[in-house]
C-alpha cells in the first residue's frame, strides 16, 4: 500500500526539547493550525512518504537513515495516522481544509491579524506599551526629508522591533504618505511572482486601509489573474508587522491607504550565466507596472521593503552551527550587498547573489530588486545623487538550532 505524500512548502526546524532531539513543523498554508514539535522518528518517516514508497520501503530505509533503528509495521501506520491528523499529507483531507480555508477566506473584507498573541499582544493597551519601547529613543524624522523608500525588518518585532522603529521613524508622524507600496515576501505557497489583495489589514491598532482604487489600477495595468493567489496574504506576517509599525507611528493620523503586494523567488535567475530577471516579462511589466501606477497617482507614496536579510545555520539547512568566524562572514557579504543598494544598483544587487547562488538564504532579493528597479524608472535613466541612509544593521542568534538571522533598516530619498 502506497501512502499519500507529505505536502510541500512545510518548514521544518531542528529543535532541542527537555534534551530531546526534535522537528519543529511550520505550515505556512497554515492546513495545520499550530506548530507541531514531533519525533526525529516521525519526521524521518514523514520524508519517505513520496507517494510511492509503501510500509516495506519505509521499514527497509529506516534503519540507514536512523543508524539502524528499526519501526514496526503498525509504529508506522500510527505515524502516518498522526500526520494525516494535521493535514499534513496531500490527499482529499486536506484539500477539504484547502477548500474550506479558502471559502472562508473568500468571505472576508479584511484580512484578520494572524499573530496577535504570538508576536504580540492581542490587547490594544499592551501592544501600545509595547511599541513604546519599540521606539523608545528614536528619533522622529530624522532623515532629513520624506523617504521614497524604506527597507525595514520584518523579523520578529521581540528580536527586531527597535530596528523596525528605527527605519519608520524616517517619516513624518503626524503627515503620513498618502499611499504605502508595502513589498512583503511570500515565505507559503503563492501561485504567481507577485501577489495582491484588496483585504484591509485589522490589527490591535484598528483597521489599515487598502487602496482599491490603486489594487483596481495596478490589476489594470498588469493583469488580474497575474496577480491572484489572494489567499497567501492570510498567515503572512511580512506585510502585517510592517503595516502595524506604520499605524502605531501615524496613530494621530490615519488619513494614509496601504498596497499590500508579496513578492517569490527569482532563484532561477542566480546561476551565472543565466539571464537578468528584467529580461523575465513578469518582473520588466510588473516593474512597469508599478512605476506607471505611482507616476499616476495623486499624493506622496512611499515604498516599502519588508524583509530580513541573510538566514544561516542549521535552522535554514546549514550543515554547521554558527560561530563567530562564519558570524563575521556573514557580516561582509551582507555589506558588500547592502552597498550596492546604497548606490541604487539592483543588477549589481543581485549578483552579489550569483556566486553561491543565494547561499546565506537573502529573503529580501525580490522585494529590494522590484524597489530599486522602480525608483530607477520613475528618476528616468537612475539617480547617482541619491541619498540612501543604512540606519540599522544587526545579527541575532538562536543558540537552540546554531542559527543566525541578520536584519537592517535602510531610507531611500
Amino acid at each position: 500500500m502506497n501512502f499519500s505524500p507529505v505536502r510541500l512548502n512545510l518548514e521544518a526546524i531542528p529543535y532541542e526539547h527537555e534534551g530531546s532531539r526534535m522537528v519543529l513543523i511550520r505550515d505556512h498554508e497554515g492546513l495545520c493550525d499550530e506548530p507541531l514539535l514531533m519525533p526525529v522518528s516521525m519526521f524521518i518517516v514523514a520524508t519517505l512518504l513520496d507517494g510511492k514508497n509503501d510500509t516495506e520501503a519505509i521499514q527497509a530505509k529506516f534503519p540507514e537513515l536512523t543508524k539502524g533503528q528499526t519501526l514496526q509495521k503498525d509504529q508506522i501506520l500510527t505515524i502516518i495516522d498522526e500526520l494525516d491528523s494535521h493535514h499534513l499529507l496531500e490527499n482529499e483531507r486536506s484539500q477539504n481544509k484547502r477548500k474550506s480555508l479558502q471559502e472562508e477566506w473568500g468571505r472576508l473584507k479584511v484580512r484578520p491579524s494572524s499573530h496577535a498573541g504570538d508576536a504580540y499582544p492581542v490587547n490594544r493597551k499592551e501592544c501600545l506599551e509595547l511599541f513604546r519601547n519599540y521606539f523608545a529613543g528614536v528619533q522622529e524624522g530624522h532623515g532629513g526629508g520624506y523617504p521614497r523608500g524604506l527597507i525595514i525588518p520584518h523579523i520578529d518585532y521581540r528580536i527586531g522591533g527597535h530596528s523596525i522603529a528605527k527605519g519608520i521613524a524616517t517619516l513624518i508622524p503626524d503627515d503620513p504618505a498618502d499611499l504605502y507600496i508595502i513589498l512583503g515576501v511570500s515565505h507559503g505557497p503563492s501561485k504567481n511572482m507577485f501577489t495582491l489583495t484588496d483585504k484591509s489589514f485589522e490589527t490591535p491598532f484598528g483597521i489599515a486601509r487598502t487602496d482599491t482604487e490603486a489594487v483596481q489600477r495596478l490589476e489594470s495595468l498588469y493583469g488580474g489573474d497575474r496577480l491572484d493567489g489572494s489567499m497567501a496574504h492570510k498567515n503572512e506576517h511580512s506585510i502585517e508587522f510592517a503595516v502595524m509599525a506604520l499605524q502605531y507611528y501615524h496613530i494621530q493620523n490615519r488619513d494614509y491607504r496601504i498596497l499590500p503586494l508579496l513578492t517569490g523567488s527569482l532563484y532561477e535567475n542566480m546561476e551565472d550565466g543565466s539571464p537578468s530577471p528584467l529580461e523575465r516579462k513578469e518582473v520588466y511589466e510588473f516593474i512597469d507596472a508599478l512605476a506607471r501606477l505611482i507616476r499616476g497617482h495623486h499624493g506622496r507614496i512611499c515604498i516599502i521593503a519588508s524583509v530580513d536579510l541573510s538566514h544561516v545555520g542549521l535552522k535554514f539547512g546549514g550543515e554547521k552551527e554558527i560561530n563567530d568566524e562564519t558570524a563575521e562572514c556573514v557580516r561582509v557579504a551582507d555589506d558588500q550587498m547592502l552597498r550596492q543598494i546604497e548606490i541604487s544598483d539592483p543588477e549589481r544587487f543581485f549578483k552579489t547573489f550569483r556566486a553561491d547562488q543565494n547561499a546565506r538564504n537573502v529573503d529580501a532579493v525580490t522585494a529590494v530588486y522590484v524597489l530599486l528597479h522602480v525608483m530607477n524608472r520613475l528618476d528616468g535613466q537612475g539617480d547617482e545623487t541619491r541619498r540612501v541612509d543604512r540606519i540599522d544593521y544587526q545579527q541575532w542568534r538562536e543558540s537552540e538550532t546554531g542559527s543566525m538571522v541578520s536584519y537592517a533598516s535602510l531610507a531611500l530619498y
